[in-house]
């Protein structure tokens, strides 16, 4: 779409890097490719700020030409989320579309969700339930409604694809998830990625415009494992653009190169300061 944006300037202590060679990229190079893309996939870590800031003031320079935006972090659902009604407190309109405020922290994701209702064309969550995700973790693909299992069976995971996401998991869940459980909660994580791309998919056919973004974790939006390789399946043609935002190491080293390839570029921040989650397990 050969976007020029408004200004917009890298917070401190962040650099660009080409995803594949891990080469330093200037900031105008972000937005070169940003401009070009017909989907943008923007990954998080979720409880570090500078990755929200940083969303917020990226979607705010491309603010003219309103891209659809899709929220991981709302619930999902068929239609657009409509912008906060005259009066209503921003906590209640989180609370109306499926914003778990206590599980996202908020208000860590402000930034990027007052940068959305400004700027975006339409709103949508792509956040699959508790009560949804449950089932299927159980009993597998069979739970899954039949618009996110059609999507799955256009882009079924390869062997190396499956391993690589078991790993994942159990890392995740700092190795204490029992080996029972990991092909059901893969299932339900491949299910979650159908559900993005389902709802980017209604995003640009509700506008008839090809510009949608994706606000996700990073494994989310991982080339080899999340939603851009569903949508290498049910969208060839689409440009995608899969930005991770990768916190540097604890010693300050920038992040491995086996993270860093799976995706087109990394977006390097400071590291946010935490408790250790598999400390006392």
């Amino acid at each position: 779409m050969a976007v020029t944006p408004v200004a917009f300037t890298m917070p401190d202590s962040t650099l660009v890097l080409d995803g594949r060679t891990g080469d330093t990229l200037p900031a105008g190079e972000l937005l070169h490719q940003v401009g070009e893309a017909d989907i943008v996939l923007l990954g998080e870590v979720h409880d570090n700020p500078v990755d929200h800031i940083l969303r917020g003031a990226l979607l705010a320079a491309f603010g003219a030409h309103r891209p659809a935006v899709v929220f991981e972090h709302f619930a999902d659902r068929d239609t657009p989320i409509p912008p906060p009604a005259p009066g209503q407190s921003m906590e209640a309109w989180l609370d109306a579309f499926g914003f778990d405020r206590k599980g996202w922290r908020w208000p860590l994701h402000a930034p990027v969700v007052d940068a959305a209702i400004t700027h975006a064309r339409s709103l949508w969550g792509a956040n699959l339930s508790r009560e949804e995700l449950m089932p299927v973790v159980r009993e597998g693909p069979s739970a899954i409604r039949a618009p996110l299992r059609r999507l799955m069976d256009q882009a079924p995971l390869d062997s190396a694809a499956t391993a690589a996401m078991d790993s994942t998991l159990v890392e995740s869940h700092c190795g204490q998830l029992p080996p029972s459980m990991v092909p059901g909660m893969r299932t339900a994580q491949v299910a979650r990625d159908a559900a993005m791309v389902r709802a980017l998919l209604l995003a640009g056919a509700d506008s008839g415009q090809p510009a949608e973004w994706l606000m996700a974790g990073n494994g989310h939006v991982r080339r080899d494992l999340g939603v851009p390789r569903i949508l290498r399946e049910v969208v060839p043609r689409a440009r995608v653009l899969a930005v991770g935002l990768l916190e540097r190491e604890q010693d300050g080293r920038l992040p491995a190169a086996d993270e860093r390839r799976t995706y087109d570029l990394v977006i390097v921040t400071p590291r946010t300061q935490r408790e250790d989650p598999c400390a006392g397990l």
